[in-house]
């Protein structure tokens, strides 16, 4: 039977990996996290990428069992192929620069359920990393995968890994010269906020998105009444400006 970690459990299991790579490659933990490096040094995985051919467009990230084939794009003809067991595969479009971000949440998602199977001592099984896109209709089983316990819980491991507490910490005393963000009512953030979460992202090399709901998930989000961001940015001396 499978075991459930709690998100608590699964922050400090990536934690605690986190620091035993700092300890042994203190140079590729400094401002951000080599998640290659992790991942293929210290995981001993290997990374490839791939042009995708898979009826599902939303699968960008395969992990392989060494069975299991892939429907991949090759000099225009579309393959399956099967790819060395331990392989993570990506999606080979996330290689160019503006998908920096998804491209590094992605392969730590994939190392996330190589590290979830070694904890439940399971043996290797294949598995996709697919984006949920709100735009697209899914079907009941196409919806069950993608929130499944086994994905919500590798994107809880791929966020600690590629976000621990520490870093996070220290990108919000350097950018925001503070130990919160401010959030007004659901989603409104003061400018000087947005700026400060932009370039915390780029620095830990994750996108804004991700940034914000790790955040969240850290309590580092101070949430505040929207009335306060209104009469702060709209009213002086009790008149509308």
């Amino acid at each position: 039977m499978n075991t459930f970690y709690t998100r608590t459990e699964i922050d400090e299991i990536g934690a605690g990996l986190i620091q035993v790579y700092k300890d042994k490659h203190p140079g590729k933990v400094v401002a951000y996290i080599d998640i290659e490096h992790f991942i293929t040094d210290f995981l001993g995985l290997k990374i490839e990428f791939a042009s995708f051919a898979e009826d599902d467009y939303g699968k960008i990230g395969f992990t392989s069992d060494g069975e299991t084939e892939l429907m991949i794009n090759q000099n225009g003809r579309v393959l399956p192929f099967s790819f060395p067991k331990n392989t993570i595969v990506i999606e080979k479009f996330l290689l160019s620069e503006k998908e920096y971000g998804r491209r590094r949440f992605t392969m730590a998602h994939e190392a996330a359920h190589h590290i979830l199977a070694k904890l439940q001592a399971e043996p290797a099984k294949a598995c996709f990393h697919n984006e949920y896109d709100n735009e697209r209709a899914y079907t009941k089983e196409e919806l069950s995968q993608i929130f499944s316990s086994n994905e919500w819980q590798a994107d809880a491991m791929a966020a600690s890994l590629l976000m621990p507490r520490f870093l996070v910490e220290g990108a919000l005393v350097k950018y925001a010269g503070t130990d919160s963000i401010k959030l007004y009512g659901e989603s409104t953030l003061s400018a000087k906020d947005k700026a400060a979460i932009k370039k915390m992202a780029k620095a830990l090399g994750v996108s804004i998105s991700a940034l914000r709901i790790r955040l969240e998930h850290l309590n580092m989000i101070e949430k505040l009444d929207m009335k306060e961001f209104i009469h702060a940015k709209l009213f002086k001396g009790g008149e509308f400006i």
